[in-house]
């Protein structure tokens, strides 16, 4: 899977970051367990991702947010939701990089965080072998 970039996020608008930061933050809550280690991975990748324009009490309320909408809705919505928001091709891209990123943070790839982002890769309309390529790395 290409790269589109980051020339191609410094152009995008907020509700487009921020379905970015949705797909992080699906992958680092799917396991139930967020730590110290993904919180501060997570948190180093939106600042950079978003240029720091979302960090501090902004990073803090986006992320009450999205907790917010995975209790109320589940996951299953949260992902159909982000299948309409990001509707360009290297946008889905890049989204299944950074959850893919976001699923090794902790330098272990949970159950739980595979299925997270491959459940995405479907709704994207992603092959499987291009969302395993990016979990995995290319075949040998």
């Amino acid at each position: 899977m290409h790269d589109p970039g980051a020339h191609y996020v410094r152009s995008l608008d907020a509700d487009e970051l921020e379905a970015l930061v949705e797909t992080m933050f699906l992958v680092a809550f799917a396991d139930g367990d967020y730590g110290p280690e993904e919180r501060a991975h997570f948190e180093r990748s939106v600042a950079v991702l978003t240029g720091g324009r979302l960090a501090g009490e902004d990073f803090d309320h986006v992320v009450a947010r999205l907790v917010e909408a995975l209790q109320r809705r589940g996951r299953a919505s949260c992902i159909a939701s982000l299948e309409r928001r990001l509707g360009e091709p290297q946008l889905r891209q890049i989204a299944l990089i950074l959850a893919a990123d976001m699923a090794a943070a902790d330098g272990i790839l949970h159950p739980q965080e595979r299925a997270v982002v491959l459940a995405m890769a479907r709704a994207f309309g992603v092959g499987e072998d291009a969302a395993r390529e990016v979990l995995d790395g290319p075949p040998s």
